[in-house]
C-alpha cells in the first residue's frame, strides 16, 4: 500500500475513534434530561389524546361532576387558567401575525 493510503486510513481510524468518543460524551450529557424528557413526552400524548377526544374529555369531566362537583369547579378553574397560562406563553414564544389584534 501506498504512504498516502496508510495516512488516510490512519485518519480515518483517529475519526472514527473521535466521533465514538464524542458519541459517549453527549449520551452521558443526555442521560440527565431522559427522564424529565420523557415525562415532557407523555404530558404531550395526553393534550394529542385530548385534542383528538374531545367527547372523550367530556364524558371523563361529565362523570367527574356527577360524583364531585366541588372537584368539577376546581378542575374547571384550574383549568381555564392552565389554558390562559399556556396561550400566554405560546404566544409569547411564537407570535401568531395574522391574528387580529387585541383591543
Amino acid at each position: 500500500m501506498s504512504a498516502r493510503l496508510n495516512k488516510l486510513l490512519e485518519r480515518q481510524q483517529r475519526l472514527i475513534a473521535k466521533s465514538a468518543a464524542q458519541r459517549d460524551s453527549i449520551a452521558a450529557d443526555m442521560r440527565v434530561w431522559q427522564r424529565p424528557m420523557a415525562w415532557v413526552d407523555r404530558g404531550l400524548g395526553v393534550v394529542q389524546l385530548m385534542q383528538n377526544n374531545r367527547v372523550l374529555m367530556y364524558a371523563a369531566f361529565a362523570l367527574l361532576a356527577s360524583y364531585k362537583p366541588a372537584g368539577a369547579r376546581k378542575l374547571v378553574v384550574f383549568a381555564v387558567s392552565a389554558l390562559k397560562i399556556a396561550h400566554h406563553v405560546r404566544d409569547l414564544i411564537s407570535p401568531n401575525t395574522s391574528s387580529k389584534p387585541k383591543a
